[in-house]
């Protein structure tokens, strides 16, 4: 077995656009990798660590902690899909999108990043994350 064996993983989300003359559009959503969290920690340092560690003491679903993010954090969750959709520089147009829209993609982009589950994940990431965010 080659590391090349291995998948990447990826979602097609379909988003329906508020506007009915607009055709439904199929994106490709990923998980974040470790060069996205660095983005995150260099960009929303704080915001990031408020997430986690709140996180890690809760046990959430993606679709709750989407939510939370949005609402309280918009430029971070617009971060996190533009990130998970593989286009960094679209975070700003992301920010106004439909809140169900971001919702329904941070979802997406959190359930790959996580698949064991947030918390569980966190768990094992706490150490990690704790020293990327000191930098």
């Amino acid at each position: 077995m080659s590391l090349l064996d291995l998948v990447v993983p990826c979602k097609k989300v379909t988003v329906t656009q508020a506007i009915e003359k607009e055709p439904a559009k199929v994106l490709d959503v990923y998980g974040l990798t470790t060069e996205d969290f660095i983005r995150l920690a260099d960009k929303h340092a704080k915001i990031l660590a408020a997430i986690f560690f709140h996180n890690a003491k809760e046990n959430k679903e993606a679709s709750d902690n989407s939510k939370v993010i949005m609402l309280q954090f918009p430029a971070f969750g617009a971060s996190c899909i533009a990130l998970g959709c593989k286009q960094p520089e679209a975070a700003e147009h992301i920010r106004n999108l439909p809140l169900m829209t971001q919702v329904e993609l941070l979802s997406t982009v959190l359930s790959l990043t996580f698949p064991e589950g947030l918390k569980k994940s966190l768990e094992k990431l706490a150490p990690t994350i704790a020293l990327l965010l000191k930098k």
